[in-house]
């Protein structure tokens, strides 16, 4: 029997209404605006959703998660990921599981982020998916998605998504082991600790979906964010709540047919993404760039002048400054690795354009 069929015997065997089946679930709270949130990833789970930016994030990381999709408990969801950065490129992996003993998918996935340029990153990812379902056996497929984001000006994002681009069959069933689709969004940081974004999906089959995704952080504790999907419409919302290394976050999906999604998942390491602020210069007021010869000593060193580093923008400078007036000078360009929103490739850059004399 061709697995399209079974996975239609099982969706209408398991709820009353079949389409909660096929109802996407992303693996993380912050990820239920899909590719639109992708762009401001909070925990390693980001390569279930998009592999190019787990460069995005900031550091080193583990999280895990668990969902129930529509209040259905024979379809709860748990996914496990881990990210490891280096100077230019970012290695994760995940396991995701779903299901009970009558209809089950795991799925392993390995991803890799690689900074091209300042300002450009690729990534490409490998799933390998094994479906269960009683009394018909299992059945197994791989597929392989590539991505890119890009960041032409200072505060702003994009990214585009290629998924299964490479895929096989599962098993002898002749279906496809994962549909393909095509995802664009666009990002803006219109000031800081405030972000925005929109995006557009088309999965083969099916119409286009469109996202919306914005957050607000009141404050470095607390993050909170909220989206709708369309169509048909869903709206969702989701809270986090960080203490040190360590990060709480609840998520709710509401969808205009079906019971709501509830969603948890914690994360461990400084490595949520820490985006730049829009900086247009005043109209009628430029002023010619600072003539800087580099390095400069970094215990003396002005905002303005960390502002002429690669990728140093005003709010990352105004970071690095007030944490020297609070912590005092340094003994080592590797202290500011302290600094909340440097990460290991962030610190790379540091290490070419300052000193301590």
């Amino acid at each position: 029997m061709r697995i399209s069929a079974i996975l239609l015997i099982v969706s209408v065997s398991i709820c009353t209404e079949g389409m909660a089946a096929f109802e996407p679930v992303f693996e993380s709270p912050w990820l239920q605006g899909g590719v639109a949130s992708a762009l401001f990833p909070r925990t390693p789970l980001v390569l279930t959703a998009n592999p190019a930016c787990m460069g995005l994030l900031e550091g080193h990381g583990i999280a895990v998660s668990a969902a129930r999709p529509h209040g259905l408990r024979r379809l709860d969801r748990t996914a496990v990921a881990g990210c490891y950065m280096f100077s230019r490129y970012v290695l994760g992996a995940a396991i995701l599981l779903s299901g009970d003993e009558s209809y089950s998918e795991a799925t392993a996935e390995a991803a890799t982020a690689w900074k091209l340029m300042n300002g450009v990153v690729l990534g490409a990812g490998i799933s390998i998916r094994r479906l269960q379902i009683s009394g018909y056996g299992s059945t197994s497929g791989g597929s392989a998605d590539i991505s890119t984001v890009w960041t032409p000006v200072e505060g702003v994002y994009g990214t585009a998504l290629f998924k299964s681009v490479l895929r096989t069959d599962l098993g002898s069933s002749g279906d496809p082991s994962a549909p393909r689709s095509l995802e664009l969004a666009v990002g803006v940081v219109p000031v800081e600790n405030v972000v925005c974004a929109a995006g557009a999906g088309r999965q083969e089959e099916l119409d286009i979906e469109y996202t919306f995704h914005t957050a607000f952080s009141p404050s470095p504790m607390v993050s909170i964010a909220t989206g709708i999907k369309t169509s048909p419409t869903r709206f969702w919302a989701a809270l986090e709540f960080s203490l040190s290394s360590l990060s709480m976050e609840y998520g709710y999906g509401e969808h205009s047919s079906l019971p709501g999604t509830h969603a948890v998942a914690l994360c461990w390491g400084n490595c949520a993404s820490n985006p730049s602020s829009l900086h247009l210069p005043e109209s009628g007021n430029e002023e010619e760039p600072l003539e800087i010869q580099f390095p400069i000593d970094i215990n003396t060193a002005t905002e303005e002048e960390l502002q002429q580093i690669p990728g140093i923008g005003p709010s990352k400078a105004s970071s690095i400054a007030s944490w020297l007036r609070q912590n005092g000078p340094v003994s080592s360009v590797t202290d500011l690795q302290e600094v909340p929103g440097i990460g290991p490739s962030i610190l790379e850059v540091l290490n070419e354009y300052l000193v301590v004399e």
